[in-house]
């Protein structure tokens, strides 16, 4: 018997009718509406997280917070940059928390380094400013070529400010790396000598910062909370340093993560958790059988269990579980836009960094790090943003763009701000009141 292909039609028609209009066909809809819902949300909220399957780069790399910050910096050190009656000002006091070190060049049509600092400054108060010793680096062997080079406010805001103070063997050696542009060795070489000097100081911490970054509103006060849990919650004895930046490009999902290493078994154990469930209920509540037939269950196990399972991996590792406060990171830490040592870590870093004379800092560090065998901690969300597209190493733009912090210019200035004013106001950020 020949079957008419409208024939065919009417009974795959009819075919549809039944199974949409029977329970099982309503819970797939439901499913389907719910996860498309769920996967538009997602699509709106997660398109800044590089390994996030909804991520889009058009707008990822826009300033927003950054932007904001900056303006409030350059505001800040215009002040200080004034002629006549500057504000007073404040440095460190005879006994700071920390020394921090810029290290900046010149560069070529652009000069990061005021709205660095004037972040790093602005919103603080005079108890936090006391804490701190900053320092800046010139490190041209000519400084006079750098835009910043005897601003009035460097003198007034700064508790050093210098350039090279070597010898004439090393002030050579300087100027042939800066003209075979060896920024491999000559980095390394700013890297140690700013170390060495905020070693002299004998402070407790030690930070190096690049010149082309953004400081996010309280900064310091969540470093100092950070650094004391480090040292007096998780009581950590070996540990190099604590990271203010980090980029997400290096966070995923990697086989040292179980469920991803495990992901066929989270899939099965997910369907089979759920059938187990649906159908242990209708063994205990008999009456539940009218509503979870065999097909509904298999539609909900076998369908909507798996999609949105998958849509968890989808998220992104930290969209799912958001690192928040000191988190370890002894792997995927980069860069070296700002970061902060223990005092009693610093001498062996600094031998081990010219021993190899030349390289990635970054690199380095965490090579040394491995091979002692010391913890890394990052603060999570990141302080800082790097901000400069154009690089002092003559890197490409697409080099410099994948350092950078993605979620970082999703901060609302106004919460940062009122946040930073609470733990003033309850005294919860550790040390201010003990540089005096």
């Amino acid at each position: 018997m020949k079957i008419s292909p409208s024939s065919s039609l009417a009974n795959l028609q009819r075919l549809f009718h039944l199974f949409f209009s029977s329970l099982a066909g309503k819970v797939l809809l439901a499913s389907l509406l719910l996860y498309g819902l769920a996967f538009e949300y997602c699509r709106l909220h997660y398109w800044r997280d590089p390994h996030s399957a909804f991520f889009d780069d058009t707008h990822v790399y826009d300033l927003k917070y950054s932007l904001s910050r900056e303006h409030e910096a350059l505001q800040y050190i215009s002040a200080y940059n004034a002629k006549i009656d500057p504000p007073n000002s404040t440095i460190a006091s005879s006994n700071p928390r920390m020394c921090l070190a810029f290290v900046t060049v010149k560069r070529d049509h652009v000069n990061y380094l005021d709205a660095s600092i004037g972040s790093l400054l602005s919103g603080l108060d005079d108890r936090e400013r006391r804490a701190l010793s900053v320092n800046v680096l010139f490190a041209n062997t000519n400084p006079e070529l750098h835009p910043s080079w005897r601003q009035l406010w460097m003198d007034r805001l700064m508790d050093s400010v210098s350039s090279y103070n070597v010898s004439d063997e090393d002030f050579r050696r300087l100027q042939a790396l800066e003209e075979s542009h060896n920024y491999y060795e000559k980095g390394v070489y700013d890297y140690t000598y700013v170390l060495d000097q905020c070693y002299k100081t004998e402070v407790p911490y030690i930070g190096v910062f690049e010149d082309d970054i953004i400081f996010a509103d309280g900064w310091l006060a969540k470093t100092l909370r950070g650094l004391y849990d480090i040292e007096n919650r998780l009581k950590a004895q070996n540990w190099l340093y604590l990271r203010l930046f980090y980029t997400e490009t290096a966070l995923s999902w990697t086989n040292d993560d179980f469920a991803y290493r495990h992901i066929g078994f989270v899939f099965l154990l997910t369907m089979s958790t759920a059938c187990g469930a649906l159908m242990l209920t209708r063994r205990i509540w008999p009456a539940s059988r009218r509503h979870l037939d065999v097909l509904t269950i298999t539609v909900i196990c076998v369908i909507t269990i798996p999609a949105f399972t998958g849509l968890i991996f989808m998220i992104g590792k930290y969209n799912v579980s958001p690192m928040r406060g000191v988190v370890e990171m002894n792997k995927h830490g980069c860069c070296t836009q700002a970061m902060v040592f223990p005092r009693d870590q610093v001498p062996d870093l600094v031998n081990f960094l010219r021993d190899r004379k030349g390289g990635q800092t970054d690199s380095m560090i965490e090579e040394y790090a491995d091979e002692v065998k010391l913890r890394r901690f990052a603060l999570a969300p990141p302080q800082v943003q790097h901000v400069g597209i154009r690089s002092s190493r003559d890197n490409l733009e697409i080099n410099t763009r994948s350092t950078w912090a993605f979620w970082f210019e999703e901060n609302d200035a106004k919460a940062l701000r009122r946040e930073h004013e609470l733990l003033l106001e309850m005294n919860d950020v550790p040390w201010i009141g003990d540089a005096t």
